[in-house]
């Protein structure tokens, strides 16, 4: 009965383990908006068959988590309705998508990193666009 008891027990954490996994590690679509704009801007993500909206401050960072397993057929599509009109559409699996944009909206730069801990890496910004 007692090994019962810790056979048990260890099971519930595993699944607890496994289940902080699944959270902590989806890939991840960051944006980060230069702080020399001077409005915030809204913004439409499609991840998953599911559309969010959301507003970025100039000088902020957005962080986006996609799923884990996505499927071949993937889809991921950034838009700004005001400004540009701009936008990125990515197809491929990726761990984590860094999207720098600046003053009228525009797309400045986009990183697409492919490594598992890329996830959890911040990447090097650039000082004289940032500030």
């Amino acid at each position: 009965m007692r090994y019962l008891n810790w056979i048990c027990r260890a099971a519930w954490v595993y699944f607890l383990v496994w289940l902080l996994f699944m959270l902590s590690c989806r890939p991840i679509v960051a944006l980060h908006y230069s702080a020399k704009s001077s409005e915030s801007v809204v913004f439409y993500l499609l991840t998953d068959g599911t559309v969010t909206k959301s507003e970025i401050a100039p000088g902020q960072s957005n962080f986006t988590p996609t799923a884990m397993n996505p499927d071949s057929d993937m889809l991921v599509m950034l838009s700004f309705p005001s400004g540009s009109g701009g936008g990125l559409e990515i197809t491929e699996p990726f761990s984590r998508v860094d999207v720098y944009f600046g003053p009228g909206v525009r797309i400045e730069r986009t990183e697409i990193r492919h490594g598992f801990f890329a996830r959890f890496t911040n990447p090097d910004f650039h000082d004289d666009w940032w500030n």
